[in-house]
């Protein structure tokens, strides 16, 4: 989902014509609901525009440079124009090279703790413990994709420019709003909001399968979404207090956020780890639950040499004939 597009393909061409427009033209609702079909139309548009929008804001900032303000010191090099003109059609091809092959800042990690981190387009994301936030493009601060975990973001609204997570085949697209977004061991994704809209898409023709408000959540797993309200919207993103919360989610997936909250002595065999659980639990209880499972599933749970293993519980064998 992060391949650039050549820019000299037709769809990088038009996008180049779109970014122009919308850079130096008055732009009348009609053509702004224009360039919002053809966005929409295919994936690979929105991709193309924000790099040829990228690329014409660098070029910008370097035409700056070679007119400063008529009251800004006199350089040496500004009294050779057309050295400096050479100078910067080469600057600018580089630059042109360095969009579409410079590599993203390093991710944002946590380990047993959760993390509040300041985005650098004004917004904040909090990771909780175990989780991996990277940004998917160096030239884009509104784009990040959650490679695991879960991460609660509060998105400040920026002149209409969309905020982007990605999830795996998942897209959540938003304006302005406080929501919360999770990728579990299994794969599941699970996207809640706190406050506002999100519009949630799946796969590579980006299809829309939630539009949610504050207090909705979405599962989307196996290429499937399935709908639900929470108890109150700040259930959005109930870990922050210290609870989990699953709704039929893998008894695996509960199990592997223990262990990136510390329990690393937990561990479940593959047969116990598909089975399915809806709970919810105080992360400081979380001894509690884990001794009762086999009260809620099939399951027993040995300690060994301070090693906790969960598995199916063996079925009652049948007598010879």
């Amino acid at each position: 989902m992060n391949a650039t597009v050549d820019p000299d393909s037709p769809i990088g061409r038009e996008a180049r014509a779109w970014a122009l427009a919308v850079s130096g033209e008055p732009f009348p609702p009609e053509r702004s609901a224009d360039l919002r079909r053809w966005l929409d139309a295919d994936p690979a548009h929105a991709r193309a525009y924000e790099e040829a929008e990228t690329v014409l804001l660098a070029l910008s900032e370097l035409q700056s440079l070679a007119h400063p303000p008529v009251d800004a010191p006199r350089r040496a090099f500004l009294t050779r124009p057309a050295a400096w003109a050479g100078g910067l059609t080469a600057l600018a091809a580089c630059l042109a090279i360095a969009v579409f092959a410079a590599t993203p800042p390093a991710p944002l990690e946590t380990g047993a703790q959760a993390r509040q981190v300041a985005l650098k387009d004004g917004s904040s994301a909090t990771l909780a413990p175990g989780s991996r936030l990277a940004q998917a493009s160096r030239w884009n601060d509104r784009r990040y994709v959650l490679e695991r975990g879960e991460a609660f973001f509060a998105v400040r609204k920026a002149d209409g420019r969309r905020f982007q997570v990605e999830i795996g085949q998942t897209e959540v697209e938003v304006l302005g709003t406080r929501f919360d977004a999770r990728t579990s061991a299994s794969g599941q994704v699970r996207v809640a909001v706190e406050e506002g809209r999100v519009a949630v898409y799946q796969g590579e023709a980006r299809k829309e399968v939630a539009r949610l408000g504050a207090g909705d959540y979405v599962l989307v797993e196996n290429g499937r979404a399935q709908g639900g309200r929470l108890p109150a919207p700040t259930e959005a993103a109930a870990w922050r207090a210290g609870r989990l919360a699953y709704a039929d989610a893998p008894l695996g997936d509960v199990v592997a956020d223990l262990v990136a909250r510390g329990h690393a002595g937990l561990q479940v065999t593959p047969r116990a780890a598909a089975l399915r659980i809806t709970a919810s639990f105080q992360l400081d209880q979380a001894d509690r639950f884990i001794a009762s499972l086999p009260e809620i599933l099939p399951v027993n749970v040995r300690t060994s040499g301070g090693q906790r293993t969960i598995d199916v519980r063996p079925g009652p064998t049948s007598s010879p004939p």
